[in-house]
């Protein structure tokens, strides 16, 4: 889960992977209107994704970088239920009941990150080949 800290002045922001960014007072105010501006976006994308963890049962989802594209067609022939959840993203789902051990070699074999969710106990929720 991303962390945000605001001591001396500056506004901190830590991703799940341990990125920071730091933000001086005038940053973090361009980053609080360029948010507002984008809330009726970010509320829907919530909603949907909501909706996405309520559907029921676990569901894979990956994270297919541009450079990876290229094993889509494998993936999709390994997973016939695969869907693009979001385009800008190139992240696909599917139910995790319908991702074969074949499936699952591919994305090692390609090194390609994925998650299932519901999220699982432990705090290493990503996987990668």
């Amino acid at each position: 889960m991303t962390k945000f800290d605001f001591a001396d002045g500056r506004l901190t922001i830590v991703d799940d992977q341990g990125h920071h960014v730091k933000l001086d007072p005038q940053e973090a105010l361009e980053l609080l209107q360029w948010l507002s501006d984008k809330r009726t976006m970010l509320l829907r994308l919530s909603l949907q994704d909501a909706e996405w963890r309520d559907s029921g049962g676990e569901q894979i989802e990956i994270h297919l970088p541009q450079q990876h594209l290229v094993h889509l067609d494998a993936l999709q022939d390994a997973i016939p239920q695969l869907q693009r959840y979001t385009p800008k993203a190139n992240i696909f789902v599917s139910p995790a009941d319908m991702v074969t051990e074949r499936a699952l070699q591919l994305l090692h074999a390609f090194q390609i990150e994925y998650k299932i969710h519901p999220l699982l106990e432990d705090d290493d929720v990503f996987a990668q080949g």
